[in-house]
């Protein structure tokens, strides 16, 4: 048997009961008379390590549960795909290496490439060409040289010209080229496809001379800097929620610590399944999340403050719960009556009185074996 247990079955074997003495009494008399008294002397009290304290102020909240995942906003995930159809001719990258905005992905090359490089080159020359002719026909009509339509008809070639060569520019930058090294005629038959964001690869779908289509995904790059929660709260506790309330939150899969979080968004509209997403971020961004973690969350709502012990000054027997109150501290013995009281769940190591209203809120209040002293004493006798 523990020593512990064998302590407080000598305690038991001191303890004491008696009633109270008037027939009408207000409703803390009447409860100590029901539930008894209980003595312990100086040397039992500190023996079995017993703790005291006073009821106080503590913030407790409705809670409900929901499921989610961990994720990151849109703007943190890139799917990395190509402009132009390619072989893949160089590729060092796998799942989890990290790349920097700009770096070299993947190489492609094709023989298509040359041609759009060459369309440049040629356009830009054309554009120089037709720019010399409308400044020529322009002088010439403003001289009522030649007629409006031979002018109109330069003006046209000159404009469709310069379109035609920004088109080609374009195509030029998509291919992450310089313009102006091309059009000093430096062609290259491979291109390089560089990072959109900063981040991790997450998902890989080249191979080395894999032909890849301007369709076709390469790869996926997720930023986890910023995850945040995605829940799915259902509808009947929509109303329940606030932007900026709070909430804790696990991952079952992974570990039982918990984490905080706060309601940063709220979904405007109910999905076929009646529930509401809802976005949350975690207070501290510092712990390695990872995207898809399966997570359980408990929101909290309609904060108040309540008078409260620490959940160890509780005890039950037959549905009904009890604290211990000290009536009076002599210079032998500790006094106790057993209360019955009103509360409910526990939050933060603390459980709510309910009927605080009943109770002396200056007195001392037995924080620590409880359970123990109650159960086996049989908590005096009452009338």
């Amino acid at each position: 048997m523990k020593p512990s247990i064998i302590l407080l079955l000598l305690i038991f074997a001191n303890l004491n009961s008696s009633c109270g003495d008037s027939s009408e009494t207000s409703t803390e008399d009447k409860n100590k008379s029901d539930a008894g008294h209980i003595t312990l002397s100086h040397q039992q009290f500190k023996s079995a390590e017993l703790q005291l304290g006073t009821p106080e102020f503590k913030k407790f909240s409705e809670q409900f549960e929901v499921t989610g995942i961990i994720d990151v906003p849109p703007k943190n995930r890139a799917s990395v795909t190509a402009y132009f159809d390619g072989y893949v001719t160089q590729t060092e990258l796998l799942v989890g290496d990290e790349v920097k905005k700009g770096d070299v992905l993947v190489k492609l090359k094709h023989p298509n490439f040359i041609k759009i490089q060459q369309n440049y080159v040629e356009a830009l020359s054309n554009l120089e060409y037709l720019k010399s002719e409308f400044d020529r026909k322009q002088s010439l009509y403003e001289d009522d040289v030649i007629a409006q339509k031979v002018f109109q008809s330069t003006k046209n070639q000159f404009l469709n010209a310069k379109a035609q060569l920004a088109s080609a520019k374009e195509q030029i930058k998509l291919m992450n080229l310089s313009p102006a090294q091309v059009a000093q005629g430096n062609f290259t038959s491979e291109i390089n496809i560089l990072a959109p964001i900063s981040g991790k690869v997450s998902k890989l779908n080249v191979a080395q001379g894999k032909f890849i289509a301007k369709s076709d995904m390469i790869m996926e790059i997720l930023d986890v800097d910023h995850v945040h929660l995605e829940l799915e709260v259902f509808e009947k506790d929509l109303l329940n929620i606030n932007k900026g309330d709070t909430l804790s939150f696990m991952i079952p899969e992974v570990t039982n610590q918990k984490f905080e979080a706060y309601v940063r968004l709220i979904g405007a509209e109910i999905s076929q399944n009646r529930r509401v997403r809802v976005h949350a971020h975690p207070i501290n961004e510092n712990v390695n999340f990872k995207v898809g973690m399966f997570v359980n969350a408990s929101l909290k709502t309609n904060e108040k403050k309540i008078i409260a012990l620490p959940e160890e000054a509780f005890t039950s027997l037959d549905d009904q719960t009890f604290i211990l109150q000290l009536d009076e501290k002599t210079s032998n013995t500790y006094q106790f009556s057993k209360l019955k009281i009103k509360s409910s769940v526990p939050q933060n190591g603390y459980k709510p009185i309910l009927n605080a209203d009943e109770l002396n809120l200056k007195a001392q209040y037995l924080t620590k074996g409880v359970f123990d002293l109650i159960t086996n004493s049989g908590g005096g006798h009452s009338h």
